[in-house]
């Protein structure tokens, strides 16, 4: 960014940071669609800027950093598998908010949805 000091005639000069803000994108997204809205945000910024000082002009780009990286969720489901029971910690048991039953399939869901619709009373023995 440029402006000319109405009094002196000196030109000064900026190189503020325009940004969009980070978004992630998905297989399914189109691309296109962000690229646009970052497009727009830095250009409302440039204009933002513009209003603030008088008489700057948008000279050209100094630097463009486009950042990308792989998005790992922190959350990986498990796949089940017959035999893979995964015994619950005595934090999680007390709270009897989990169904965890034990099967020999691979229809682990199946199983817990069923239950769920279809509670049993639990039988102590004495």
């Amino acid at each position: 960014m440029e402006r000319t000091d109405i009094k002196s005639g000196e030109v000064i000069t900026a190189n503020p940071s325009f940004r969009s803000k980070t978004e992630r994108i998905l297989e399914g997204d189109d691309v296109n669609e962000f690229y646009k809205n970052a497009v727009d945000k830095i250009k409302e910024s440039i204009a933002k800027f513009q209003m603030e000082g008088s008489n700057w002009r948008f000279r050209g780009v100094v630097k463009l950093d486009i950042n990308t990286m792989v998005y790992k969720p922190l959350y990986k489901p498990l796949k089940c598998k017959g035999g893979a029971y995964i015994d619950l910690t005595k934090k999680l048991k007390k709270t009897k908010a989990i169904i965890n039953m034990k099967n020999d399939d691979d229809q682990c869901f199946k199983w817990c949805v069923t239950r769920a619709l279809n509670p049993v009373e639990k039988t102590h023995k004495g």
